[in-house]
């Protein structure tokens, strides 16, 4: 179980940088510009979270479920980004807070 912290870690630490940091605005526009629905997914902390953490249990699998191995890595990605959801949800309050 500690496996799904330190992965909601990162997923929430990797798509915070992604979509809310100054760093990569520019791809975000040019993401835009060229493709409505990938501009809004590289613009979507939530949304981005998901694919960032379905590329993390694949790297690194950690199993919630120890069953049907295709089942229990969808719900560990689901439980991954659900997790670091709120983890963004706080690092985006502490950016409002001190006025990043």
């Amino acid at each position: 179980m500690e496996e799904i912290l330190y992965l909601s870690l990162v997923t929430a630490s990797i798509s915070f940088t992604v979509t809310e940091t100054k760093l990569f605005k520019p791809l975000r526009d040019w993401a835009i510009a060229k493709n409505p629905f990938i501009g809004e997914l590289l613009s979507c902390g939530y949304c981005f979270g998901y694919w960032v953490a379905f590329a993390l249990v694949a790297l690194f699998p950690a199993r919630v479920f120890r069953s049907v191995p295709v089942l229990d890595y969808f719900c560990t990605a689901f439980i991954v980004a659900w997790v670091s959801a709120f983890q963004w949800i706080a690092l985006c309050w502490v950016m409002q807070k001190t006025g990043k």
